[in-house]
């Protein structure tokens, strides 16, 4: 462990024992109230792969018809040794409310229309609010909501911007104007995931339960090497501290007391959750199954693996659809926000237990060790059955090509734009923040770009730790990553980074390189590694060109931001606003 972190945790624990206002946990007390961040107690001991995992409620939106969804109080259990937690939750009802919400499955180019409702009647919050930090903030309490669809092409007021909050007690955003949603599902088909999206609460909201699923299907008949139907498998990962009582454990008390009393900058669970259940198991047959993953965590980071060198991952798409070619891996990386599409072929491990484990570090990538505690190394179990002469037959080979190559994007006019990422410090060095460009949500906006034009985008991280970054509205393509020298710079001995500049006070140090792996395909969320320059190439269009069936110049506008949710609710976001030519 890094003397820095120690100091961190050292200086938070005396803070908190000093303060006279605060009490601190206990592990045997389920009643506490005080929880320090990076310094929280640890979970029960909790027996793994005890539950099944849950399959997940489907709503189906094939004939187009209006569906309305509120967010609900609910009790769930998330271990069979744990009393049920209090969760906040989307459903069709409260009694049919769950963590994670139904999954929402759509047809391409058929448009969904869906009333988002809040029947979330507590007056405050279930976790503590940090009033330094930027929030909604209504006047009469409450929980405040606005969902996002993430990943979706849509217009801005069904895109669940910041400040379109509203509460169960009438309360709402400066840029609140309807909960009645429209998505028109012209894009490829994929999972999306929706979510909470509200000004400076995300972290709070997302973390309480309030996300789900939403596959956008085909209309026609998927080709026969895809696995579907019983043998399709969603898994909604998520990690949260827990208390004896069943309670979510988030802290109450931040790093820099003086600034942020109650805001932490990374929250890391350790008990893994897949679809609402602690370290669950799954029976399978001995034939392919195709999973579709999404990372709803906080902060978390997840790098996949098998516990067997038999079989592996077969990737066959990622945020916005299929890959052009499948990849062969033996490993999958997912920040938050990211979605995996691949298959598993079980046949080659008849009769066995397989374990879907971790093996990212926190904060990722170099993170320490110390903070990843073996809890957080398993994921869930796969029980493979073994072979049964009744068993209907494997899913076909999976073809070279899983679709038609995209067309080249000209970059001959492209606008570039330029991004730093920087993260701020109190006077004894606790983190206070992370910003975009050295601005804040609330400066004015410097993103304008066109309708139908080209840019091209760089995030220069100037940060010890991974950002994955979102972008709402449209889809992008790594174009390539280029390492600088993070500790000149951090020395002031550099302050260039130009990608083809070799002169004095260049901190580049090597030429562009290919996107990692995990950056392949059609993205909405990038992992923007520390000392790398992130190069995007993006398209201000739909998927599949010319214009977008709304007008995507209609304010209140898009946005871009860290999913890491604590830097996201603490400024490291920014908003856009699209013009016609």
């Amino acid at each position: 462990m890094d003397f820095f972190r120690v100091c961190v945790l050292v200086l938070a624990w005396t803070c908190c024992l000093f303060h006279p206002r605060l009490v601190l946990a206990d592990a045997d007390d389920s009643n506490s109230t005080n929880s320090i961040c990076q310094a929280m107690v640890p979970s029960p001991k909790l027996e793994m792969f005890v539950d099944k995992l849950p399959k997940l409620r489907k709503i189906s939106f094939a004939n187009g018809k209006k569906l309305t969804i509120g967010v609900y109080k609910i009790k769930q259990k998330l271990h069979r040794d744990l009393p049920p937690t209090t969760l906040y939750a989307y459903g069709t009802t409260a009694r049919t409310a769950s963590y994670p919400g139904p999954t929402l499955e759509a047809i391409q180019n058929v448009t969904s229309h869906i009333r988002w409702e809040n029947h979330i009647h507590d007056k405050e919050h279930m976790f503590t609010v940090d009033p330094t930090v930027m929030w909604a903030n209504p006047k009469k309490g409450g929980v405040p909501m606005v969902v996002h669809l993430h990943g979706a092409e849509t217009a801005a007021v069904s895109d669940g911007y910041p400040d379109a909050w509203y509460t169960a007690f009438g309360d709402t955003g400066h840029a609140y104007t309807t909960k009645d949603y429209q998505y028109p599902n012209q894009q490829s088909p994929t999972m999306l995931w929706y979510h909470d999206h509200t000004f400076g609460i995300t972290r709070l909201n997302i973390l309480s339960g309030m996300a789900g699923l939403y596959i956008i299907r085909p209309k026609e008949k998927l080709p026969a090497w895809i696995p579907h139907k019983n043998y399709e498998v969603t898994l909604f990962l998520q990690d949260k501290a827990l208390y004896n009582d069943g309670r979510i454990n988030f802290p109450t008390v931040g790093l820099s007391l003086r600034n942020h009393p109650h805001w932490c900058p990374e929250y890391f669970g350790d008990v893994i959750l897949v679809n609402g259940k602690a370290w669950p198991y799954l029976v399978v047959k001995p034939r392919k199954y195709r999973f579709r993953l999404v990372n709803g965590g906080n902060a978390r980071v997840f790098e996949l693996s098998l516990s067997t060198h038999k079989t592996g991952f077969i990737q066959i798409g990622t945020d916005g659809g299929l890959l052009e070619k499948p990849m062969y891996v033996s490993s999958l990386i997912a920040a938050p926000a990211e979605r995996l599409d691949f298959i598993i072929d079980f046949s080659l491990v008849a009769g066995e237990d397989i374990i879907l484990k971790n093996s990212a570090l926190v904060p990722y990538p170099d993170g320490d060790p110390a903070f990843t505690p073996p809890s957080t190394q398993s994921i869930m179990k796969f029980k493979v059955k073994k072979f049964d002469k009744d068993d209907a037959p494997n899913s076909p080979a999976i073809p070279a090509m899983l679709r038609k190559p995209d067309p080249v994007i000209s970059l001959e006019n492209a606008t570039w734009r330029t991004n730093t990422m920087i993260e701020i410090a109190d006077e004894d060095d606790f983190p206070t923040g992370s910003l975009l460009s050295n601005l804040t949500w609330m400066d004015p906006v410097t993103d304008i770009p066109y309708l139908g034009s080209t840019e091209i985008w760089e995030f220069i991280n100037l940060t010890p730790d991974a950002h994955p970054m979102h972008i709402h509205l449209i889809k992008f393509k790594v174009l390539n990553i280029q390492p600088f020298n993070l500790t000149l710079y951090e020395e002031k001995g550099c302050h260039r980074f130009e990608h083809s500049y070799r002169g004095p006070g260049s901190c580049i140090t090597e030429d562009p390189v290919e996107p990692k792996a995990y950056h392949a395909g059609w993205k909405d969320t990038v992992i923007a590694l520390p000392g790398y320059i992130t190069r995007l190439v993006l398209h201000w269009s739909p998927e599949y060109g010319g214009e977008f069936p709304f007008d995507a110049t209609a304010k209140p506008g898009y946005l871009w931001h860290c999913h890491i949710l604590d830097h996201e609710d603490n400024d490291m976001m920014r908003p856009i606003q699209m013009l016609r030519r």
